[in-house]
């Protein structure tokens, strides 16, 4: 089926409506407001928490402000101006007279408790609101308007309020009878992977959540199989839709490459739907009418079209009366780009050397470790989910990373284990493979092809712990000439490698520290950095400590120095080419018509916890795999030609001006 949004443009503003804004809502402003920043679909709220317009269920809770135009003629309007409409809904909560007729249908603390924030109380998925009603609702959204697509916000097993509070695993009776079906188990207490009760807690919500979302697509599918709907993962269709935010109480510094990593994933793991990494206008839940800064919001929306993204925005409230409008120039000015070049933009794909495996959002510190690692030593890469990694085509990538990856599947690992007995070369982190699918620990480690064949001991006091090179080992670590030693910060796994693994570099275990007249050490015993093993044609290298992790958290080049050595000199994989500093964020997309459109994304204005301009980089040059000679090399920034030159199958292109972006369109 050829759908809407096969080769309609996408770019998306969110006007994330309060109820108080179809008081006075006027369609054509609306349209007017969206146009002037060449938006080509809106995001609008409909349904869910409250109905935004005259519903005839009773227990959707009616808006008393509907008094400015109506969502049909808001409709029409946006469709008479080429703009598509999503409905956003939200089924997490309900008003509170609806509680108070239907207490079944509530979230519960394991005290027993609601959560009522300003009225609005929690609902539980596997409670009647969510398993029947919701349903029913969507129903008469979508057979009763011409909405093209549904948004669902807040989808899944929520605990946390608006706050930040966390309020625990729900302990609603529909949970405590459905768990207690599952596996015959009361619920967990609180929420903790070394428990064994809520591991299976957690396969126990992802198949409800698994099965809820299956039902509410399929009414959807059934009804309107012309709609875009968030995160199909059923159809393989429509759009994956994710936010590129902050929080006040969130660690700092801020993950610089957030709206990056977001559209990695998701292009990696369903490359048939659209990826957007929406930029989060607000700073924070609490302070939602102040806007991020202005150069946050342009890097971010650069960064995802970099990687494959569309662009997309989230404000509080309708264009027309918002306080702080600083972003609005910024973002115009991404928008009008994309739209000037919006068919370049179009169905492509990343050409990446190396594939990072995540097992979730590249939310973890050994994940984002590697992320920077890779990013800032030019390195292409993909970073996909575990998800659909049995169906992705691996060939093209000369080293896999399972950066700490534990739950392996029995397919997965035969199938990382072939990868590598034809000629690839696997980068496995700590404790990955350790564990099943489902989170279960494993004796030994599930791929095979790293000689690892059990554990020992694992080591968490290790501060004041080293590595040493050996002296036959300095050739293969040209990065550390200047040290013999590496770090070590955080656990260690003592492992049990079978004959033919070699281990690399001699551990030195914790020695005094201070005072200064005590600061030496004498024990140095054969436990590896890092080991390797030959497997087929390939190559399996195991490293038994959490590099990513240390180098997220400190940042020192004796970190990333070794992790980079260990990627181009022992996995023999080199990265790009050229003179950039680790400021720039190099990608490589294939378009459809066979063109290659490499970016650089400049984030030098990242600064500490601030966002600055970029500072505006000269006489730079890249140099990438490149078989044939390219016919003309554009920059879709500036419109010039881009001077390169081809020799030995790679092409060198200089690029003299780089501010926040650069985009290179090359034809053959």
């Amino acid at each position: 089926m050829a759908y809407w949004w096969d080769n309609h443009p996408w770019r998306l503003i969110q006007t994330n409506l309060r109820e108080i804004d179809m008081l006075d809502i006027d369609a054509e402003r609306y349209v007017a407001d969206l146009q002037a920043f060449k938006a080509t679909v809106a995001l609008f709220n409909c349904a869910g928490i409250i109905a935004s317009y005259p519903t005839d269920l009773p227990y959707h809770f009616q808006s008393p402000f509907l008094q400015g135009d109506d969502l049909e003629r808001i409709i029409e309007a946006c469709h008479s101006a080429g703009i598509r409409l999503l409905a956003r809904t939200d089924f997490s909560k309900v008003r509170r007279p609806l509680y108070e007729a239907h207490p079944d249908w509530a979230y519960r603390t394991p005290a027993g408790d609601i959560v009522d924030y300003n009225g609005d109380v929690h609902v539980c998925p596997l409670g009647d609101y969510q398993q029947v009603y919701a349903p029913r609702i969507i129903e008469e959204l979508i057979t009763r308007f011409a909405v093209d697509g549904i948004f669902f916000n807040m989808g899944g097993f929520q605990t946390r309020d608006y706050s930040g509070v966390d309020h625990g695993i729900c302990h609603c009776s529909a949970c405590c009878r459905a768990f207690a079906q599952f596996c015959g188990l009361a619920l967990p207490p609180r929420a903790d992977m070394d428990d064994p009760v809520y591991r299976r807690y957690r396969v126990f919500t992802s198949r409800v959540i698994r099965d809820l979302n299956t039902q509410v697509r399929e009414l959807i599918h059934r009804l309107r199989p012309d709609m875009a709907i968030d995160s199909d993962s059923t159809r393989r269709a429509g759009y994956i839709r994710q936010e590129s935010n902050t929080a006040i109480d969130r660690s700092l510094p801020h993950w610089p490459y957030q709206a990056s990593s977001n559209t990695k994933w998701a292009v990696g793991t369903y490359p048939e739907m659209i990826s957007t990494s929406t930029s989060v206008d607000f700073i924070d839940f609490p302070y939602r009418h102040v806007s991020v800064s202005p150069e946050q919001q342009r890097l971010r929306l650069a960064q995802s079209l970099a990687n494959g993204g569309q662009p997309d925005w989230y404000l509080i409230g309708r264009l027309d009366n918002k306080v702080d409008r600083t972003a609005f120039a910024p973002v115009r000015e991404l928008f009008h780009y994309h739209a000037a070049h919006e068919d370049e933009y179009a169905h492509n794909r990343p050409v990446s050397d190396v594939l990072l495996l995540m097992e979730g959002r590249c939310s973890d510190p050994e994940t984002r470790g590697w992320y920077r690692v890779l990013t800032e030593g030019h390195w292409l890469f993909d970073a996909p989910l575990l998800d659909t990694a049995l169906e992705t085509d691996w060939s093209g990538y000369r080293a896999i990373i399972l950066p700490d990856v534990r739950p392996i599947s029995d397919a997965l690992a035969a199938r990382i284990d072939g990868y590598v007995r034809s000629g690839g070369t696997l980068i496995a982190v700590h404790r990955a493979g350790l564990a099943d699918e489902a989170s279960e620990p494993r004796e030994a480690c599930a791929v095979s092809c790293l000689g690892l064949d059990g554990i020992e001991d694992l080591r968490r006091d290790t501060r004041g712990s080293y590595f040493r090179k050996r002296a036959e080992e300095e050739p293969h670590l040209p990065r550390l000439r200047d040290t013999g030693l590496v770090y070590l910060d955080g656990p260690y796994l003592y492992g049990r490698y079978s004959g033919d693994v070699r281990q690399w570099m001699q551990f030195i275990p914790p020695h005094p520290f201070g005072p200064p007249e005590r600061c030496y050490y004498r024990v140095v015993v054969d436990r590896p950095c890092f080991t390797t093993r030959p497997y087929g044609d390939g190559k399996a290298i195991h490293v038994p400590w959490l590099p990513g992790s240390l180098f997220y958290r400190q940042g020192y080049v004796n970190t990333s120095w070794f992790m980079a050595d260990l990627l181009e000199h022992i996995a023999a994989v080199p990265p790009l080419g050229g003179n950039l500093p680790e400021q720039v964020e190099v990608t490589r997309l294939r378009g459809r018509s066979g063109f290659d459109l490499v970016h650089l994304v400049n984030s030098s204005g990242h600064h500490g916890v601030s966002f600055f301009p970029p500072v505006v980089m000269t006489d730079l040059q890249l140099t990438i795999p490149c078989a044939r000679e390219p016919q003309r090399l554009t920059s879709l920034v500036s419109g010039d030609r881009i001077t390169g030159v081809h020799a030995a199958g790679e092409l060198t292109m200089a690029i003299p001006r780089l501010g926040l972006m650069e985009a290179i369109r090359i034809e053959w």
